[in-house]
């Protein structure tokens, strides 16, 4: 069937339409763009759908759409608050609707604007159990969440767990925003805890304390200032436990304020293929009891990855325990290296002053580690499984009071103890977990070496 060929008249006809809708069309456009920059102020706001949530705290949310001066802002402004309310995670299905002012004496008011919102409130209460694994320990554990406590998107959250390291651990705490900010909360918490480090060094240790932490965001990341009061003591000591540990057994009283700042801009925390992270910690103690001391750690990661799947990690990482009061640190304080997701081819916490069977911890540090993951022959597109390649190497020392920083810094890098190996990693979506074959190159004298298979499971790692 043959296609019939447009008149002239008619091609002239639909060119003229055409014109005209792009006329129109332009003019509408034109009508927008003078009304959204238009002198409009946002008249009311009105919420509907709260039951629990306070009024005074909606209007805390919505208090910057009253500074508008426009239909663009006040649009803009309003979904500025939508979008922080969705962050409290206490509502579902949050709408907005724009109208004119409803009061009879308004009706003639153009330069006024309503803002209606719409939204349902979730579940208030949130029952959890199961397993974690991660820096080889395992635990089950028991959780309960109550949300929007008090109607200002407050959270109460307790906790108990058993594991393999903390033999039990009990957590309660009650979280507020601060202004309504989802970016600014403070944090009140209680908890108890049993360890048992009888794995690397003969005592337990029993915990009891309180914390008040402030949080917030900055250009930089993730702040946390905090104050905390812990009640600890070293207990049950074995018939094996060398004198250093049945020296530290007894009660001690900390009370400190701490500092931590978290970079991280990462694509992920468990196999990172691009990006790079740092925290920084501050610890001051001695507002009070007995335990006297500043202490800092440092940790920085840079990941890098080509098209082929290969990826390169970086890690660094250093502590500093410096005694206040001319007394020994407290072992709870100290810092301990070496296992499977630390310095590879050692026993956890293996590295460092070790008397008899027990490790004692150290008061510096210093640890890096390079690494390598590639895809497996014939299983390359299973991104969360690779090959690994990896160097560690690292050193913890003693630190006797009074010892001076120069002296500290020379000692820790006159015997590092290093490992190289190879194996397979596997990125869980909660963990970590590695199976590596690890070759001790380098180590002093009480190290206690692991050399062959290591399994890690963990959320940190070298």
């Amino acid at each position: 069937m043959a296609t019939r060929t447009p008149t002239q008249e008619e091609l002239a006809a639909h060119r003229k339409r055409q014109r005209e809708y792009e006329e129109a069309a332009h003019k509408v456009q034109g009508l927008v763009d003078n009304a959204r920059h238009a002198p409009i102020r946002l008249h009311k706001v009105t919420i509907h759908g709260t039951k629990k949530t306070r009024e005074s705290f909606m209007h805390r949310i919505m208090r910057s759409g009253f500074q508008a001066q426009s239909l663009h802002e006040v649009i803009g402004l309003s979904r500025q608050a939508v979008r922080r309310m969705e962050r409290f995670g206490i509502y579902e299905d949050i709408k907005i609707q724009l109208d004119s002012p409803n009061e009879p004496w308004l009706k003639d008011r153009t330069d006024l604007v309503n803002v209606g919102i719409w939204l349902k409130e979730s579940s208030r209460f949130q029952l959890r159990t199961g397993t974690e694994a991660g820096n080889a320990e395992a635990s089950m554990y028991g959780a309960a969440r109550v949300k929007n406590v008090f109607g200002g998107a407050e959270t109460f959250d307790i906790s108990m767990a058993f594991g393999t390291r903390t033999s039990s651990a009990f957590q309660c705490s009650l979280s507020t925003p601060i202004l309504a900010d989802p970016d600014k909360n403070l944090t009140f918490s209680a908890f108890s805890q049993a360890r048992n480090n009888t794995q690397w060094s003969s005592y337990e240790e029993e915990l009891k304390g309180a914390s008040l932490k402030y949080s917030t965001l900055s250009r930089l990341g993730y702040h946390e200032i905090a104050y905390e009061g812990h009640w600890r003591e070293i207990c049950r000591p074995a018939e094996k436990a060398s004198l250093s540990i049945r020296e530290q057994c007894g009660h001690n009283l900390k009370s400190a304020l701490t500092h931590t700042l978290i970079h991280d801009m990462r694509d992920e925390a468990l196999m990172p293929s691009t990006g790079h992270f740092f925290r920084v910690f501050h610890e001051y103690a001695g507002l009070g009891g007995d335990v006297n001391h500043v202490r800092q750690e440092i940790e920085a990661q840079v990941a890098r990855s080509n098209y082929k799947g290969f990826i390169v990690t970086a890690t660094a990482k250093s502590g500093y325990l410096h005694s206040l009061d001319g007394k020994k640190s407290k072992i709870s304080d100290r810092f301990f290296l070496g296992g499977p997701m630390s310095v590879r081819g050692f026993k956890s916490y293996g590295l460092g002053p070790r008397e008899g069977e027990d490790s004692l911890g150290g008061e510096a540090y210093i640890s890096a580690g390079l690494s390598l993951l590639t895809p497996l022959p014939g299983l390359s597109n299973w991104e969360s499984l690779k090959g690994h390649f990896f160097a560690n190497a690292g050193s913890l020392i003693g630190v006797q009071p009074g010892q001076s920083f120069l002296k500290t810094a020379e000692d820790l890098t006159k015997t590092p103890s290093a490992s190289i190996g190879a194996g397979i990693v596997y990125r869980h979506p909660q963990v970590r977990i590695e199976l590596n074959f690890a070759l001790p190159l380098l180590a002093t004298r009480t190290d206690a070496i692991s050399r062959g298979w290591q399994l890690g499971l963990g959320i940190s790692f070298l």
